[in-house]
């Protein structure tokens, strides 16, 4: 499906050369002439970002840019303003108003197009994060792994999942449980720090699920720092007499009242040779794989296929 714009301008010739430009380039345009017509296309069309005009009849370009953040239906969709206006002021009301960038007439059609697709490009791995540790989010990790796929180097993908987090959820509450999976992401992005190298990534996929793509030599060098690390740090999470006895009472999904075990981690690293898979599915279901040998062992482990 192709990226919408809706290009707000009450100047027909800019409307016409902003139209070709951006359909030439793959957009489907939307296009406006005042603030009426484009505060009704907003909420209609939902396009993925807004080229504003200021000075327009009707309704002014703030005054639409101000509608559209106060409608909860709109409030996220990306926008450019667009004018003559070239006083600091008029660009610091824009911005407080909530605009994504300011650009000053004349420019370029290909200086609007540029600035459109960083902000789209930002825009989708911000809203692709996870919540919870804002990391980047299932989106974010797909690219990344096909990118990997379409090169030429060899490269791991590591599936990291915690054991036996569920019954501590059920202990201690959802709040300390998310607690845990923040402190998760704090471990991983240390052994990162420590023996990982600069282009590797880290993902949250969700829930306590976790993936990092690296090299085949490092993922070995990570798993076991993320062990060391997790290993030293999660038994302080709980309280005392959990701590002592080394393990808690918990509800199996039988309804069942039996032992867990304190939490663990389980990584599972699918190596990546060029050609071996041809989608991103097909990796992490390697690493699923190779996880679930990693999770019938005792405690932290990780295994590489």
């Amino acid at each position: 499906m192709a990226t919408k714009i809706l290009i707000a301008d009450d100047d027909p010739e800019i409307l016409e050369l902003l139209k070709f430009t951006f359909e030439s380039e793959g957009y489907e345009v939307l296009t406006a002439a005042d603030g009426e017509e484009t505060l009704k296309s907003v909420k209609d069309e939902h396009p993925d970002i807004v080229s504003l005009d200021i000075n327009m009849p009707k309704l002014s370009g703030y005054e639409v840019l101000e509608k559209i953040r106060e409608d909860g239906n709109t409030c996220l969709i990306p926008v450019v303003m667009v004018t003559s206006l070239s006083k600091t002021k008029d660009k610091i009301t824009g911005i407080k108003l909530g605009a994504d960038d300011y650009l000053e007439k004349p420019f370029e059609p290909f200086e609007l197009l540029a600035r459109v697709e960083g902000i789209l490009k930002r825009t989708g791995e911000s809203l692709s994060a996870n919540p919870l540790t804002k990391l980047p989010g299932n989106v974010t990790v797909e690219a990344e792994v096909k990118k990997h796929l379409d090169g030429d180097e060899e490269f791991a993908v590591m599936y990291i999942d915690m054991d036996n987090f569920k019954s501590y959820n059920d202990k201690y509450g959802f709040e300390k449980g998310d607690n845990i999976i923040r402190l998760l992401a704090t471990i991983l992005r240390a052994a990162m720090s420590a023996v990982g190298r600069k282009e590797d990534f880290l993902g949250h996929i969700g829930g306590d699920d976790f993936v990092m793509v690296s090299s085949p030599d490092a993922s070995k060098k990570l798993a076991k720092m993320i062990i060391e690390y997790f290993d030293d740090m999660i038994p302080k999470q709980y309280d005392e007499e959990t701590r002592q006895r080394g393990f808690l009472w918990g509800i199996n999904r039988q309804g069942q009242e039996i032992q867990f075990p304190l939490m663990g981690v389980s990584i599972g690293v699918a190596t990546v040779e060029k050609g071996k898979f041809q989608h991103y599915s097909q990796v992490v279901e390697a690493a699923k794989m190779v996880l679930e040998k990693a999770k019938q062992k005792k405690g932290s482990n990780f295994e590489i296929d």
